[in-house]
């Protein structure tokens, strides 16, 4: 009888031990988890963080805009107004809109030290004679010639399976290479 009291204490303290190390694992398997989804937080914080920078710095360069170079150009086939805002500390902003048969355009973009942050691109259903009907905004975020992050609101082209955001830097090559045009001309 003792020895089948002894096996049986035997049996239950192995159990436990093997319970604890099964509780350890999940513990730390948990915790892991956690981990990540700290890491994933604080990168999307990061990144709403960037966000939000950007676009008060945007902002506050847009409100002191006074005098502003205006264009008009024709380059894309149809008529294109410019506004370009240079600031003393190396920032400028330049904004394009145009309305072709349904379609007002709208593009903008903020840059430093002549690398593009911000740019802003929007396409809103507006006949003519018409308040707009239907708006597509797109907010693209950069730093150090990479998107980092971008915001779309409406129906528009971030819906295409085979729309590609990177795209907006190639518009923006295409802009400053038209700008160049207009202040030669």
């Amino acid at each position: 009888m003792k020895n089948i009291l002894l096996t049986f204490i035997i049996l239950i303290s192995l159990t436990a031990c093997e319970s604890k190390k099964s509780n350890s694992t999940e513990n730390k398997i948990a915790e892991s988890e956690i981990e990540e989804q700290k890491v994933e937080l604080t990168e999307r914080e990061k990144e709403e963080k960037l966000r939000e920078q950007i676009n008060n710095e945007y902002l506050a360069e847009l409100s002191k805009c006074s005098q502003n170079k205006i264009a008009v150009t024709d380059f894309n086939g149809k008529t294109e107004f410019w506004k370009i805002c240079e600031t003393e500390n190396g920032k400028r902003i330049i904004q394009i809109e145009s309305h072709e048969k349904t379609n007002f355009y709208e593009e903008v973009y903020y840059e430093k030290n002549g690398e593009l942050i911000y740019a802003e691109e929007s396409i809103k259903y507006m006949p003519i004679n018409h308040y707009i009907l239907q708006t597509w905004t797109c907010q693209f975020y950069a730093e150090k010639g990479k998107l980092i992050s971008l915001m779309s609101l409406g129906h528009g082209k971030t819906e295409d399976d085979e729309w590609n955001p990177e795209i907006i830097f190639e518009m923006y090559k295409k802009r400053i290479t038209e700008l160049n045009k207009i202040e030669k001309e």
